[in-house]
């Protein structure tokens, strides 16, 4: 594990349709916020509502980083559902002078092997259990005929953020005594 000064702030980011689920992070061991944004718009309007939450976290939090799936990057660009909120974070990040680091999810499964996690469900249970301030949140197990629990994508963004982290110091350390 590197040494370091002090502990960035990371933003990850998981874009949807209309939706996007963020973590904030300082340091591998501190989750300051997450949760889900929606804009329930099409088109321009889609645009200019996601700058503005987008926007608004930047703002807030000053990340010095911002984290996003490459294959959410790489669909953005052909998709037209992710298109608007893509061109909206990029604009906002390159306003705030935040670089964006594409991250695959290949990573974030690796991440969560160590766990034993196959499921995003699985990733998710492990997620509260490193960070009991989830655990209220946490969706029940989705059925196969059922459509995902709009709340997975503030799960999506922690377990990206973990993955990162992952990356990083190459292991998860963990403070069980909180």
């Amino acid at each position: 594990m590197r040494l370091r000064i002090y502990d960035p702030v990371v933003l990850a980011l998981d874009l949807r349709h209309r939706r996007f689920g963020y973590a904030v992070f300082q340091g591998h061991r501190t989750l300051l916020e997450w949760g889900q944004r929606v804009y329930p718009a099409v088109g321009e309007a889609e645009r200019d509502l996601a700058q503005r939450r987008i926007a608004k976290l930047l703002d807030g939090f000053v990340p010095d980083l911002i984290l996003l799936k490459q294959e959410r990057w790489d669909r953005g660009h052909t998709d037209h559902h992710l298109s608007n909120p893509l061109a909206a974070l990029q604009t906002e990040a390159q306003r705030h002078g935040v670089p964006i680091r594409l991250i695959p999810e290949s990573s974030v499964r690796s991440a969560f092997a160590v766990f034993g996690c196959r499921t995003k469900h699985e990733i998710a249970a492990t997620l509260a259990s490193l960070f009991p301030e989830l655990l209220r949140s946490l969706p029940p197990p989705r059925k196969t005929w059922q459509a995902e629990h709009p709340r997975m994508t503030g799960f999506d963004a922690v377990a990206l953020g973990i993955a990162y982290w992952h990356r990083e110091s190459d292991h998860i350390v963990v403070d069980r005594g909180r």
